[in-house]
């Protein structure tokens, strides 16, 4: 689910009606979106539905906030289905269509960035970069992973890190099978409740350092993917704004064509839920 710690709006923002993703339009055109973890190359990428947000949905930019293609999965459990490449497909389009593609790289992409680009063609490659909203607000866009712990050497975790993340991430998807589902049991509601606590801990990031770094480069806020929890929250005068991930929650964000950013999340019968306390943020 979509989180929001705080709400309110930018001084001028004009909040639309709220999106009826009952009847959802055809096409729905956008200044910007921002999608990040999609993790092509495993079984978790939710391709299917992320096809159907491009096909719904259209924009002049299109940045790609990292862990695109997972090459941490390179090898045996390399998985790549007829939906993912689709979705290569789809964005490779927009990019000759005249859309602005940027792909901003991930730590899961660090062992597949070759690779991302021979899929998606020569797109623009930054890693981090600063937006500037249809109303003037400078967002620093960046994966994530460069405030977190998992990376970090005071934990002490290097690869020990990697493998704990995939360990996490194996038994979590053996929980949510539909024979343990069946079978749920306290236990299995304890491990998934341990699980859940050891991704946040090897992927979560503290206020200070989204705090610090927005100041470095003058922003107003921050946009990024990482952590895999769509959230939009206030850290001192900078927003901050996780447009979430593909093997979950299925979420973006969107930029409207007057500046206003909005949290999308599918809904259970198909369409798409804009999250109204990121409808209009403050400065």
């Amino acid at each position: 689910m979509i989180e929001h710690l705080t709400d309110g709006q930018w001084p001028g923002a004009v909040k639309l009606p709220a999106f009826n993703c009952a009847q959802p339009p055809r096409t729905r055109s956008c200044r910007s979106i921002w999608i990040s973890d999609l993790h092509l190359g495993t079984r978790r990428c939710k391709a299917r539905e992320l096809l159907e947000f491009l096909e719904q949905y259209e924009a002049e930019n299109l940045y790609l906030v990292g862990d695109i293609v997972d090459g941490w999965v390179m090898g045996p459990t390399w998985h790549w289905s007829r939906e993912q490449g689709a979705v290569v497909e789809k964005i490779t389009a927009w990019h000759r269509l005249g859309v602005r593609v940027t792909f901003l790289p991930g730590n899961h992409d660090e062992l597949s960035t070759d690779l991302a680009q021979a899929l998606l063609g020569p797109i623009p490659i930054a890693t981090e970069l600063l937006h500037r909203t249809a109303e003037g607000r400078r967002m620093l866009v960046i994966h994530g992973h460069q405030f977190d712990g998992s990376l970090n050497p005071n934990r002490l975790l290097g690869m020990m890190g990697t493998q704990a993340y995939h360990a996490a991430l194996r038994i979590d998807g053996w929980c949510n099978t539909e024979r343990v589902k069946g079978r749920a049991t306290l236990m299995t509601a304890c491990v998934k409740d341990r699980i859940n606590r050891t991704v946040r801990y090897l992927t979560d990031f503290g206020d200070r350092v989204v705090y610090k770094t927005a100041r470095r480069h003058r922003a107003d806020g921050v946009i990024c993917g990482h952590t895999h929890k769509a959230q939009v929250r206030q850290v001192g005068p900078i927003r901050y704004i996780n447009d979430g991930d593909w093997v979950k929650s299925c979420t973006a964000l969107i930029e409207d064509h007057d500046g206003v950013l909005r949290l999308l999340e599918r809904a259970a019968h198909g369409g798409w839920v804009e999250d109204q306390a990121a409808a209009a943020v403050e400065s």
